[in-house]
């Protein structure tokens, strides 16, 4: 992949120098942006996006680079992509490892404001102790000796609110002459998502049932937010689709532990085939908790939002844990 964006990037320079911005990615994407006087935002995942948007509201057009619907872990930048950062007022990124390739082209770009989502935030280590595919696999553990942070920031709500105020700041710092503007969306925003965070708080306070993903599982801030116990078949960068019989096994152990458990988790724009194989073993149903990673098509054309989407995580666990 680092080899194919260079020769990417690479061809974008020539490309650029040779023909203009106009010549490679044509006047339909490029002169709106130049014309309507509006800020130009362009931001990698959802989260980043649905904040931009919030927060900016008319004063500028937002675009999300990760297409709704695709895997998140897996996006690759295209020269259409880098030729719109490079073009850009405000940048906004996760950072970490997925993010990798980043750095490499704000070195390259000039007077692009960059906004380091992980930057906002205090980032805690990756946890693999109850991913079942890191407990069965030897060779996982010597990895681990060097361990990275764990990228899905936004899981938690707290986080969340630092982000967006991260991004209102932003928003100021390029156009002080809307700050007020700014402060009350974000203050809209933020109040919103403490508002869930209180909901949250109240519904988890003293859980102690596990929660069982048969899928990745990038959801540690949210977990260690609200104190909650889980286990979970691979880590939440996982490239993993296909389980082993020891994940298997080891999950379908924990299924017969606790009692209490009524679902078993998946992820969203998951193949869910892992859930669903524990869940019909176990008599027990799936349930969907979305990440907010990235957003399906339909869910992006409905004007689905963080919150939104946070408040159907809410309404599945409360039902979840009112069935006793």
């Amino acid at each position: 992949m680092i080899k194919r964006f260079f020769a990417i990037f690479s061809a974008v320079i020539v490309c650029v120098g040779l023909f203009g911005i106009f010549g490679l990615c044509g006047c339909d994407m490029i002169s709106a942006d130049l014309t309507d006087g509006k800020l130009r935002v362009v931001t990698t995942i959802f989260p980043a996006y649905d904040f931009a948007r919030e927060i900016f509201g008319e004063t500028a057009d937002v675009v999300l680079l990760l297409k709704p619907g695709t895997e998140s872990h897996s996006y690759d930048p295209s020269a259409r992509d880098i030729v719109r950062i490079d073009g850009c007022d405000l940048f906004i990124y996760n950072g970490g490892e997925s993010d990798a390739w980043v750095e490499n082209v704000l070195k390259s770009t000039e007077n692009v404001s960059a906004l380091r989502m992980m930057d906002a935030v205090e980032v805690i280590e990756e946890d693999h102790e109850n991913i079942a595919e890191a407990e069965h696999e030897d060779d996982k553990h010597d990895s681990h000796e060097d361990e990275e942070y764990d990228e899905h920031i936004w899981t938690s709500p707290k986080n969340a609110a630092l982000i967006a105020e991260s991004v209102k700041e932003a928003a100021i710092r390029l156009a002080p002459e809307n700050k007020t503007l700014y402060e009350d969306s974000a203050n809209k925003l933020i109040s919103q998502i403490n508002d869930l965070d209180k909901r949250f708080s109240e519904l988890l306070a003293g859980e102690e049932r596990y929660f069982i993903f048969g899928d990745r599982f990038p959801l540690l801030y949210f977990f260690k937010e609200y104190g909650l116990k889980f286990y979970a078949a691979f880590p939440g960068c996982g490239s993993e689709t296909e389980p082993s019989a020891q994940t298997i096994a080891f999950l379908t152990e924990k299924l017969s532990e606790d009692d209490s458990v009524k679902t078993v988790f998946c992820i969203e724009l998951s193949n869910r085939k892992l859930a669903e194989t524990l869940a019909a073993e176990n008599g027990l149903s799936v349930t969907e908790f979305h990440t907010c990673h990235n957003i399906s098509a339909d869910d992006f054309a409905a004007g689905e939002s963080y919150v939104s989407l946070m408040e159907r995580n809410f309404c599945s666990l409360e039902k979840i844990l009112g069935q006793e």
